[in-house]
């Protein structure tokens, strides 16, 4: 391998490296829109989502977690050495980031994964409380939208990894609900053929519930960004603003700004 070659290869392998990863399958998190400033927007989500996430989940220290080192002066012994070490595992999977973030593949936006179970909870708890204070947080994070999970972008995709939501949000009780469809860097699927499979496993699993465009208890989110599918089902997501952090705060009904209304000029509700 000449010098030239060698150069090329480094420069390659140092490209692959400092790439940040993308969006899969299999993923949970937040879906955040900004307003150029990436940077920043991924800061003031930490902040905002760290903050509630304390809020809700407190994290819990007791004694047991802790590693033992001795007993009464005396080492451990083979045992308790093995039960120290798992421990330690244990404590060292706690340090998993609850938050990261990966590129989305779609300008203005961005995608923190979570390894929490419910971001929607987290999400709905923290716009409720954004919507009661009426104190701004945020000036470069404009939207954050809870997904429950990520799939490849084929119509029999979205349909199985839809179902478990939907038995788990329609099944037991009827609700209202909206379905919100946007698509960015993607135009592959059928906007009329997604939303009507989606309304026909929500009416298959109870047939009680209604369409509601205005003020619907539910809205299920289809983002489509690239060769994914994000999926969340999101509460009041129509009575907050389409979770939009800025606009949530304002006393009275406020225009968006230019900004979001390009990023997001390809949202359809139905």
């Amino acid at each position: 391998m000449n010098n030239m070659q060698k150069a090329k290869y480094k420069y390659s392998n140092r490209s692959k490296n400092n790439r940040k990863p993308g969006l899969d399958i299999g993923l949970k998190g937040f879906l955040c829109s900004c307003n150029n400033r990436e940077k920043d927007c991924v800061r003031e989500a930490y902040n905002l989502l760290n903050k509630y996430a304390d809020i809700l989940y407190p994290s819990q220290k007791t004694e047991a977690s802790e590693p033992k080192k001795c007993i009464d002066g005396e080492e451990l012994n083979i045992e308790e050495e093995l039960e120290n070490e798992l421990l330690e595992l244990k404590s060292e999977k706690k340090n998993v980031k609850r938050f990261q973030v990966i590129e989305s593949g779609a300008k203005n936006f961005l995608f923190i994964k979570t390894t929490m179970e419910d971001p929607v909870h987290l999400a709905h708890s923290l716009i409720s409380d954004l919507h009661s204070t009426k104190i701004q947080q945020t000036r470069f994070l404009i939207r954050l939208t809870p997904i429950e999970t990520t799939c490849r972008a084929y119509l029999k995709d979205i349909e199985v990894a839809f179902l478990p939501l939907a038995e788990k949000y329609f099944k037991n009780s009827p609700r209202t609900f909206s379905i919100v469809y946007n698509h960015r860097n993607n135009n592959n699927l059928n906007r009329d053929e997604i939303i009507t499979a989606v309304a026909n496993i929500v009416a298959t699993v109870n047939n009680n519930n209604k369409v509601d465009l205005k003020s619907a208890d539910v809205s299920i989110v289809i983002e489509v960004i690239k060769g994914i599918v994000l999926i969340g089902v999101v509460p009041d997501f129509i009575k907050f603003k389409k979770y939009n952090l800025l606009s949530v705060t304002e006393e009275e009904k406020v225009c968006e700004t230019s900004i979001e209304k390009s990023a997001d000029s390809d949202e359809k509700t139905t």
